[in-house]
């Protein structure tokens, strides 16, 4: 029967693998105008795949033995983190090329809310992924 960690790790790799090819596609096929709610959704589930992806494949060992409060709020954190430096990323990407992938403050902001989403959900989910597996990962 399968362990947590190794259902844990298998959830990572898949929704990694599922935000790069939602992320390239958007791109590719102009995803981003066809559908208002791409980028919202896009950014929350890459920022769930991110988040989680850390924290059950790089993190795990070091996370099993801390207090489950203060590792949500850790691995929101490092989420959330990840996500302003995504929407710096843009802007400086705005500025030495001639693009408009910034789409205003109500934008940035909305879609640091939505990082923001995605990070929470990913605390959540593994927190049970690390936390309920007996010996180590």
């Amino acid at each position: 029967m399968a362990q947590p960690n190794d259902i844990g790790r298998q959830i990572a790799w898949a929704g990694g693998a599922v935000a790069l090819v939602a992320n390239i596609g958007g791109y590719a096929f102009d995803l981003y105008q066809a559908f208002w709610w791409f980028d919202r959704v896009l950014h929350s589930g890459t920022m769930l795949a991110i988040t989680f992806w850390l924290a059950v494949i790089v993190f795990a060992p070091p996370l099993k033995t801390g207090s489950p409060v203060l590792l949500f709020f850790l691995i929101a954190a490092v989420g959330v983190a990840i996500g302003a430096l995504w929407e710096v990323a843009e802007w400086v990407f705005d500025m030495v090329a001639p693009s408009d992938v910034i789409k205003g403050k109500n934008d940035t902001v909305l879609d640091i809310i939505m990082d923001t989403i995605g990070a929470l959900i990913a605390a959540c989910m593994a927190l049970y992924f690390i936390k309920s597996t007996p010996s180590a990962i």
